[in-house]
This record gives structure tokens, C-alpha cells and sequence, in this order.
């Protein structure tokens, strides 16, 4: 019996650990990582049609810039886009956190058997004036949750005037488990802040 918040089967140290290592787990998507999980083929091209529809219709607030100094910041929620050889390469949300890290979600084919999406974490540092990189590592896994490969997704942005949108280029690179480069790509890339307007 309990009494207030407690909660029964939590009263041991070891039951939480238990029981949070198997939350983790059923959430985990069979696929981690962020970035393409098999090279881009057709049908990429259906990916940015979510793109045209309200995200980036969207009117962005101005409280996200510093307009009395003309100083902007790449802190934020936003839409972004990757295009490599005039196609479609990636879409995704991406939050970049004032502490240096950010959290991009994309939805690369193939998607997850869970739906999850794909996430993965970034850290960034300023360059200039309204100019960053920004650094994901990754692994890749097939759709039996076997680990192939590793690797990293490298952007170079500009903020745009007045700071709700940015531009930039990237390139992607995975490696197999013995080391040697299994895929390449380079491009363009484009972000809109989205807000709570």
C-alpha cells in the first residue's frame, strides 16, 4: 500500500533502472540515426510536397531577432530543406539550443517501422557575424536493428537579414565497419523559423 505519490513496484532503486532501460528500448526506432538509410533513389522527390503546404507559408515573428541592433540568433525551431544535384535530398525540423547543440528530426526514407522519425544530435559553433557550422555524427542500422555503418552530416549557414531564415550548404559521408566510405553527398540547404504565431 501506498500513501500520496508513491507509485507501486518503484520503491527500489533497481525497479527503476529496470524499468526505464526498457522504456528506452521500446522507443528506440529500428533505424537510428539521422541522414538517408540507404542511398537516395526515385520517389525522394515526394518528400518536399510537405514543404509547400503551410510550413513555410508560414509569416514568422520578428520577437525572434534583436531588430534595435540588427543582431539576429540561430536559436530556434525551424523547417529546413537539403537539395543535392538539383533533387530533393532531406527535410526536417531542426532545433538549434542556445547551448551550442541542436536536435534535427528528418524524415529520410526509409522511414521507421515505428514511425518515430529519425533524430539525431548536432553541436554548432558560431563562425562570423550571422554564420555557423554545424557537426552530426550518426549510425546507420538495416531493418533488422543491425548497425552497418556510422557517419556525419556537416553544415555550413547563413542567417538570413532579420534572422528567420537561414542558408547555407552541407555534406553527408558514411562509412562502413571497416572504415571505408560507402557514400557521399554534398549540397544546398534551406531553413524558415517557425513560430508560435
Amino acid at each position: 500500500m501506498t500513501t500520496g505519490f508513491g507509485r507501486p513496484g518503484f520503491g527500489t532503486h533497481k525497479s527503476f533502472i529496470v524499468i526505464a532501460a526498457t522504456v528506452v528500448a521500446c522507443c528506440l526506432p529500428a533505424a537510428a540515426g539521422c541522414g538517408h538509410h540507404q542511398a537516395p533513389e526515385e520517389g525522394i522527390a515526394a518528400m518536399s510536397s510537405v514543404a509547400q503546404v503551410g510550413v513555410l507559408g508560414m509569416q514568422p515573428s520578428e520577437a525572434q531577432t534583436n531588430a534595435a541592433n540588427g543582431s539576429a540568433s540561430i536559436v530556434g525551431f525551424w523547417h529546413v530543406l537539403f537539395t543535392s544535384g538539383g533533387q530533393p535530398f532531406d527535410e526536417g525540423y531542426d532545433i538549434w539550443h542556445s547551448d551550442g547543440t541542436e536536435i534535427l528530426n528528418d524524415n529520410a526514407p526509409p522511414a521507421p517501422a515505428n514511425g518515430g522519425g529519425n533524430f539525431c544530435m548536432g553541436v554548432y559553433a558560431k563562425t562570423g557575424p550571422g554564420t555557423f557550422k554545424l557537426k552530426h555524427p550518426f549510425w546507420l542500422m538495416d531493418a533488422n536493428g543491425n548497425y552497418y555503418a556510422s557517419g556525419v552530416l556537416l553544415e555550413q549557414v547563413v542567417l538570413g537579414k532579420g534572422g528567420n531564415s537561414y542558408s547555407g550548404t552541407f555534406s553527408e559521408v558514411w562509412w562502413d565497419l571497416a572504415g571505408n566510405v560507402i557514400f557521399q553527398a554534398t549540397g544546398t540547404l534551406a531553413g524558415q523559423r517557425i513560430t508560435a504565431d
